[in-house]
């Protein structure tokens, strides 16, 4: 009897760790969700609490020599983590950064999904001026980088000159091809760097 109990559990155990597991499916359903939610909450100022919405918004404007103005938006969605104990604060994990920002008159924009551990799950970059290889002038890239547990489960990039209409694939693996690998390891301590500003700022805003 005791040993149907404790095989019964094992596998109570290994299936939540299965489930807990991220797939490329799972991850587009909570991005999906992500973008509703942005959609929903970026912008209201109700104080009401069902439409306020949990983020951060940090805005900078500076002028550049040789390439003008500068201005940068950064939105940290966060949320609550749960927990039996009841406490009037409880401590919040970031969940989606968006970031959106100019060189010139070039925009670029990135978004960074997260995983409650805070591990990045999902990459999306937008990069309008860059170039690989032996491509004469630069060309517009999208990047989407899935990950699960830190393990990178499938890149996608795709690409297009300015004369044309729609992106097109150039990459779509599990592995990332070594011409790209540069900005792959960017956007990865970008998303580093954005869960560590998220817990920097949580820290100040509550003397933690």
């Amino acid at each position: 009897m005791k040993k149907s109990i404790f095989a019964f559990l094992l596998l109570a155990v290994c299936w939540q760790t299965v489930m807990a597991q991220n797939t490329v499916e799972s991850i587009r359903e909570r991005y999906q969700a992500m973008k509703e939610y942005v959609a929903t909450h970026q912008g209201v100022n109700k104080w009401d609490g069902a439409d306020f919405g949990l983020f951060y918004h940090l805005h900078g404007r500076q002028w550049l020599p040789a390439t003008g103005g500068h201005i940068e938006d950064t939105f940290l969605y966060y949320d609550e983590v749960e927990s039996d104990d009841d406490v009037i604060y409880a401590p919040h994990y970031v969940k989606f950064v968006t970031k959106k920002y100019n060189y010139a008159a070039r925009e670029f924009y990135e978004e960074y999904l997260y995983d409650e551990d805070g591990q990045v799950a999902f990459i999306y970059a937008y990069d309008p001026m860059t170039r690989f290889e032996d491509e004469a002038e630069d060309q517009q890239y999208e990047f989407r980088f899935y990950f699960n547990k830190g393990k990178l489960l499938k890149a996608v990039i795709k690409c297009k000159k300015y004369d044309e209409q729609e992106f097109k694939e150039v990459w779509n693996a599990k592995t990332v091809n070594p011409i790209y690998s540069k900005i792959y390891d960017n956007y990865k301590g970008v998303a580093k760097q954005m869960r560590q500003l998220f817990i920097d700022i949580e820290k100040e805003a509550y003397n933690m």
